[in-house]
């Protein structure tokens, strides 16, 4: 690989934004010879369950990581077919699902990984947050990161 973007990052969140971010990220790499990088991010605090309304229910430890598990069970079987579709459009991709905060998550793997772009949707599906014009998560990887940041919507 020896191009200006050998590394493509494309956060995954199942959105509309995501799907046209890995659409733009496979043009690019088919023109650089990239390999891409899907990283979903699974928040602890989003995937838990709706708590009861009895103020002294706690969820049990127990439970918990069993909601987590099969969050990070669902993010890998939809990573592991965004892969193959990469595949198939010849080219190179790998996935990994991390457990943190988005934002932080994101910019942690790009620096360690060394990506030389990330490619993301400029709004995504966290919560209330999705009806801002620009997503909390983008906003602070586009602020914070150390590579060139592409926002697709």
């Amino acid at each position: 690989m020896s191009g200006k973007y050998e590394r493509i990052l494309v956060p995954y969140d199942g959105s509309k934004h995501y799907k046209k971010s890995l659409e733009e990220a496979i043009e690019i790499a088919k023109k650089f010879g990239s390999k891409i990088y899907l990283l979903h991010v699974i928040d602890a605090l989003t995937a838990i369950p709706p708590i009861h309304d009895d103020p002294d229910y706690h969820m049990e430890m127990k439970k918990f990581q069993q909601v987590l598990k099969n969050a990070s069970s669902k993010s890998d079987l939809a990573l592991r077919n965004e892969v193959l579709y990469c595949k198939e459009k010849d080219i190179d991709a790998d996935y990994k699902v991390v457990i943190g905060s988005a934002a932080d998550v994101i910019l942690k793997f790009a620096k360690k990984t060394e990506i030389d772009l990330i490619v993301m949707g400029s709004q995504g599906l966290s919560g209330i947050r999705k009806i801002m014009a620009l997503g909390s998560v983008s906003r602070k990887v586009s602020e914070l990161a150390q590579c060139p940041v592409l926002l697709v919507r």
